[in-house]
C-alpha cells in the first residue's frame, strides 16, 4: 500500500499563507500600470512615474512561482524523500493555467472582440506562441496589438516554458549532487547564479535574430527572476535544518520591515530618478543599460518584499497584519483571474468612451472581479482539485536523513515535502 509523505497534511497555503496575498497585490500592480497608461495618469509630474512602473507585478509573479515550485524538489532531496512524479507535476499545472487562459481567450473574443483567436492564427494564441516569429500577424493584430488576443500573455508564455523547463532542472541539479561533493546550498546557488548570467546576457541587447526573439521571451531570457525563487527555495531548506535558522527567522520576524522598507525606497528612488516615464519590462523602450538596470532592480525588489513573507512568517508587523487580511487572501485565490481579464474589460470602457484613470480603474475593478471570481470558483478550483485527486504522493524512497539540531515550532515555516499541492500555486496566478 502506497505511503503518504507525513508532511503532506501541511499545505502551501498553512506554510506560507502570505504568499497569495502578495500574488493578488502584484495582480491588482499590473491592472494599475495598464490604467494609468490609457488613463494618461503618466503624464502626471507627481504620481505618474510611480505608476508607469507597477509592471514590477511581473517579476514577483515569477520569482513566487520559482519559490513555490522548486522547493518541494529541493526539499526532498535534501531530505532523502520521494519527489512529486513529473507527469503528475505536468497534469496540475496544465489544469492551472490552460482551461482559465483559454476561457478569457474565447470570452474575450466576443466581447469586447479581441482579434485572433477566431482567425487563421489561432493556433498561435492559444498555444501561447505570439511572442515568437512563428507567425505573421493579420488583420488588426497587425496593426492594432493591444486589440489582439491577451495581451499580457507574453508572461504567461514565459512561466508555461518555465514550468517545461523545471523538470529539467531538477534533474541536472540532481545529477550535479551525485557528481559534485559540495554542500546542497552551494550547489543550488551556483545553478541559480549561472541562470542568472546567462538571462543578463541575452536581456544586454535588442534581440536581432529569431533564435534571440526565442531566449529573450524565454526563462532562461527572465533567469534572473526565476533564479531568484530557485535560490530563496534552497536556502529555506538549507535553514530549516541548521541551528543559523534560529538566529535569521528571529531576526526576519522582529523586522520584516527592513526589507520591505529597502524595497520601497529602491523602487521610488528608480522610478522618480534614472527610469524613463512608462513601463518597459516587457521589451526595451530605452537604453540598454538602463533596461538591464531595471531588469536587475526590480527581480531584488521583489525577493526583499517576499522575504519576510516567507522567513518568519508567524511575526508580527503592519506588512504581515495587512497581508492576514481576509480580503487580500481572497484577492490572492482569484488573481490569476484578474491578471487575464483585467485588460479586456479596460479595452471595453475605453471602447465604451470611458476616459480619466480613476473612473478607469474603478470600472475596470468593477467587472474584473466578478470575472475572476467566476472564473476561479467555476473553472480554476474545480479542475485543480480534480487534477490534485488524481495523482498521490509517492512513499519516501529511504528514511529522511536527521535533523542537526533541535528545531523550534517557529522554525517549522517552509514549504510542504508535498510538491504536488506547492505546485497548485502559480506566480502568474497571474503575470
Amino acid at each position: 500500500m502506497t505511503q503518504r509523505n507525513p508532511d503532506a497534511r501541511v499545505s502551501r497555503k498553512q506554510r506560507y499563507p502570505l504568499l497569495d496575498p502578495l500574488r493578488g497585490l502584484a495582480a491588482i500592480a499590473i491592472l494599475l500600470v495598464h490604467t494609468a497608461t490609457f488613463g494618461d495618469a503618466l503624464d502626471d509630474p507627481v504620481y505618474g512615474r510611480l505608476f508607469a512602473h507597477l509592471d514590477i507585478g511581473v517579476p514577483f509573479f515569477f520569482v513566487l512561482s520559482a519559490f513555490l515550485l522548486y522547493r518541494p524538489f529541493v526539499d526532498a532531496r535534501e531530505n532523502g524523500t520521494s519527489r512529486t512524479r513529473f507527469a503528475a507535476y505536468g497534469k496540475r499545472r496544465f489544469a492551472r493555467i490552460a482551461p482559465a487562459y483559454w476561457t478569457v481567450l474565447t470570452v474575450t473574443a466576443i466581447v469586447p472582440g479581441m482579434a485572433g483567436a477566431f482567425t487563421g492564427n489561432w493556433w498561435v494564441y492559444y498555444g501561447l506562441l505570439q511572442s515568437f516569429p512563428v507567425y505573421d500577424a493579420t488583420g488588426t493584430c497587425a496593426v492594432d496589438p493591444f486589440h489582439c488576443g491577451v495581451p499580457v500573455a507574453w508572461t504567461l508564455t514565459i512561466e508555461v516554458l518555465f514550468y517545461m523547463m523545471l523538470p529539467l532542472y531538477v534533474v541536472v541539479m540532481a545529477w550535479l549532487g551525485r557528481h559534485w561533493r559540495a554542500s546542497l546550498l552551494s550547489r543550488e546557488l551556483c545553478g541559480a547564479a549561472v541562470l542568472s548570467g546567462l538571462s543578463v546576457v541575452i536581456q544586454s541587447s535588442i534581440p536581432t535574430s529569431d533564435l534571440h526573439v526565442w531566449l529573450f521571451f524565454s526563462p532562461i531570457g527572465r533567469g534572473w527572476w526565476f533564479a531568484l525563487g530557485l535560490g530563496l527555495a534552497a536556502i529555506s531548506v538549507h535553514l530549516d535544518r541548521r541551528p543559523i535558522a534560529n538566529s535569521f527567522m528571529n531576526g526576519m520576524r522582529r523586522m520584516p520591515g527592513v526589507p520591505v522598507c529597502t524595497g520601497l525606497l529602491l523602487y521610488v528612488g528608480a522610478a522618480m530618478t534614472f527610469l524613463e516615464p512608462g513601463p518597459s519590462l516587457n521589451y526595451p523602450t530605452t537604453t540598454i543599460d538602463r533596461y538591464v538596470a531595471q531588469y536587475l532592480l526590480f527581480g531584488m525588489i521583489a525577493a526583499l518584499f517576499i522575504l519576510p513573507a516567507v522567513f518568519g512568517a508567524d511575526g508580527g508587523g503592519v506588512f504581515r497584519r495587512t497581508l492576514r487580511h481576509r480580503s487580500l487572501n481572497w484577492l490572492g485565490k482569484v488573481s490569476y483571474g484578474v491578471f487575464l481579464w483585467h485588460y479586456a474589460a479596460m479595452i471595453l470602457l475605453l471602447d465604451a468612451g470611458i476616459r480619466g484613470f480613476i473612473p478607469l480603474t474603478l470600472f475596470t475593478l468593477a467587472i474584473t472581479v466578478p470575472c475572476a471570481a467566476a472564473s476561479f470558483y467555476v473553472v480554476e478550483r474545480p479542475l485543480m482539485r480534480r487534477a490534485r485527486s488524481a495523482t498521490a504522493v509517492e512513499a519516501p524512497r529511504r528514511p529522511p536523513r536527521p535533523v542537526e539540531s533541535r528545531k523550534t515550532p517557529h522554525d517549522d515555516i517552509g514549504a510542504p515535502t508535498d510538491s504536488s499541492r506547492s505546485a497548485t500555486s502559480t506566480p502568474l496566478d497571474g503575470a
